[in-house]
């Protein structure tokens, strides 16, 4: 069940436990999620299962479009729909919101959520060079700028 996630102290270190097991070095802190619920134009929702957060979206809403900026999913709990009925559960928040298009960057590598987001009907609209910081993970710094109508 997807639920919009209230701000608590638990919630925010439980996401952060799914951002470190799936970002590694990368992962957000338990500051920056604490900042993206400071943040007027972010909305957070998450798949709950037996009370634990399973995997998340984090989305901003800025004017005609919806910024994706984190999606997780522990590994675990993958290729069980979570992460398409996050997105599903985006776009029908960006639709009420009066959002015209949602859009993410993705890393070029990542060949598993580029493959998710074409599935759910996001369309590559550029490649962004050395938009990500270099890590191990993938071979590339570049991102993919994908984009949906809504």
């Amino acid at each position: 069940m997807i639920d919009k996630l209230n701000f608590s102290m638990q919630t925010v270190f439980q996401l952060n436990k799914i951002e470190k097991e799936c970002f590694g070095k990368e992962a957000w802190t338990v500051s920056n999620l604490i900042g993206e619920y400071q943040n007027e134009f972010s909305h957070l929702f998450g798949e709950v299962a037996d009370g634990s957060i399973v995997g998340y979206v984090c989305v901003r809403i800025m004017y005609e479009e919806a910024q994706i900026c984190n999606i997780a999913v522990f590994p675990e709990f993958r290729r069980q729909g979570i992460a398409t009925r996050l997105l599903q559960t985006v776009e029908d928040f960006a639709k009420v919101q009066g959002c015209e298009r949602c859009e993410l960057e993705v890393n070029t590598a990542n060949t598993a959520a580029v493959e998710l987001y074409k599935k759910c009907g996001y369309d590559i609209a550029g490649t962004r060079p050395n938009f990500y910081r270099r890590t191990k993970r993938y071979a590339t710094r570049d991102a993919y700028t994908m984009v949906k109508q809504l």
